[in-house]
């Protein structure tokens, strides 16, 4: 299983359980990983991770819809200050009717040079409260809401691949989902970018600490890379990720 593959329908799977109000059934987990020929132990791990999430886990589909039924309607705490007037500015503007909207679209598609500029408007709100199902993820949903925009675009300039304004609207939601969970992916690998350079930096740290305290002295990199058996050039980047902050080897 690739690892990449597994978080991201992590990502997804987080976000399917908050469209249903912070619930999901087993046989829908089992359903999304399905793909993915996942072991079975790892669903325990992935039930503990959703459990940990205070996400509703259901042993069947048929009982989450049931309760489901009983809880449909949950509170939104998440809304920001500027989430609230982003959505405040967004109310204020003309209410387009389906019948309009459609005659947009048909517009775009007959004119597929204009679409940058009739379609957006059309697809704000849809970004706004796909944001919020990704939102608990590491990212801002003001982050989450440009990057959806940002997807919008890139689809509506993308319109030849699409016939019927079904198609359309398939397509720019599936660009908006896809651009956030990028941008959460991308998180995930600096944070592990980062872990993995902090774990270097403290390992040089220490290993330069105890011989500069065994020899009474700063160490130089040469030193440090004969003890290590690693690489003169490594241990100067290392140092370099640092920020220099590495006080026991002598400044070259």
């Amino acid at each position: 299983m690739d690892e990449k593959q597994f978080r991201k329908k992590m990502i997804q799977l987080r976000a399917l359980a908050k469209r249903q109000g912070e619930s999901i059934s087993k046989e829908q987990v089992h359903s999304e990983f399905l793909p993915l020929d996942i072991k079975e132990e790892h669903f325990l791990l992935i039930f503990k991770y959703l459990t940990d999430e205070k996400i509703r886990l259901f042993d069947t589909e048929e009982e989450r819809l049931r309760e489901s039924g009983k809880n449909d309607c949950r509170v939104n705490k998440e809304d920001s200050d500027y989430l609230k007037m982003y959505i405040d500015e967004l109310n204020s503007r003309e209410t387009v009717s389906e019948e309009e909207r459609v005659s947009r679209i048909n517009k775009a598609l007959k004119n597929k040079d204009t679409a940058a500029l009739v379609l957006p408007d059309l697809y704000l709100k849809s970004v706004v409260d796909t944001a919020r199902l990704y939102t608990g993820q590491g990212i801002a949903i003001e982050d989450l809401i440009g990057e959806g925009n940002i997807g919008v675009l890139t689809a509506v300039n993308m319109l030849e691949i699409c016939e019927t304004p079904r198609e359309v609207d398939e397509f720019v939601m599936k660009m908006i989902m896809d651009s956030m969970e990028s941008l959460i992916m991308d998180k995930y690998d600096k944070d592990e970018f980062d872990t993995t350079i902090a774990k270097r930096v403290n390992e040089l740290n220490d290993k330069a600490k105890e011989m500069a305290e065994d020899l009474e002295r700063l160490i130089t990199v040469e030193e440090l890379s004969k003890e290590l058996d690693s690489d003169e050039d490594y241990i100067r980047e290392t140092i370099r990720l640092s920020g220099d902050s590495i006080e026991y080897i002598k400044k070259d």
